[in-house]
């Protein structure tokens, strides 16, 4: 049931146009990364604080929420570019075993996101504002291997190719 629907949203006339254009698809695969960019920019940041590495002069609530937004908004344009990416190789992607992994670690990192905002607002394990708690800590690094094998995976599904579909034979 799940590929027939894949089949059918690949083969929408805008997904068909968006896949076929010299210029267009280009254009969406570059902002999709600039997206992961900024967001992964912001993801590494929030990180390094918790592990007390970097800006020690800055509370650990201030760095996460001065890099709330720049996050939210790196995470909703390089999703809204990922889709229309998936969209137009709907069926190839579902054969992807890379996709596959990738889809299974974004589950995992919002299972980390719901652990961590726990972590984070339970004052007995937040620490204090400029010394992360051991559990803060382990908390950014899970974030930091997560996130690398994203984008590891990221890599795989656009330069390692999978098992072709009926239309791709």
């Amino acid at each position: 049931m799940l590929l027939p629907t894949l089949i059918r949203l690949e083969n929408l006339a805008v997904f068909t146009s968006l896949r076929s254009s010299a210029y267009i698809y280009p254009i969406v695969l570059t902002l999709h990364l600039s997206a992961i960019s900024l967001f992964g920019a912001m993801i590494v940041a929030t990180d390094l604080r918790l592990l007390g590495w970097v800006l020690p002069d800055c509370s650990i609530p201030a760095v996460i929420q001065q890099l709330r937004w720049p996050k939210r908004i790196g995470f909703l344009v390089a999703a809204t570019f990922g889709f229309l990416l998936f969209a137009c190789k709907a069926e190839e992607y579902y054969y992807n075993a890379f996709f596959r992994t990738k889809i299974l670690l974004f589950l995992l990192i919002a299972m980390h996101a719901a652990i961590f905002r726990r972590v984070y607002t339970n004052s007995r394990d937040s620490g204090s504002a400029s010394h992360p708690s051991p559990l803060q800590k382990t908390a950014a690094w899970l974030s930091l291997v997560l996130w690398l094998a994203v984008l590891c995976a990221g890599r795989g599904i656009g330069y390692i190719p999978g098992r072709a579909g009926m239309h791709y034979s």
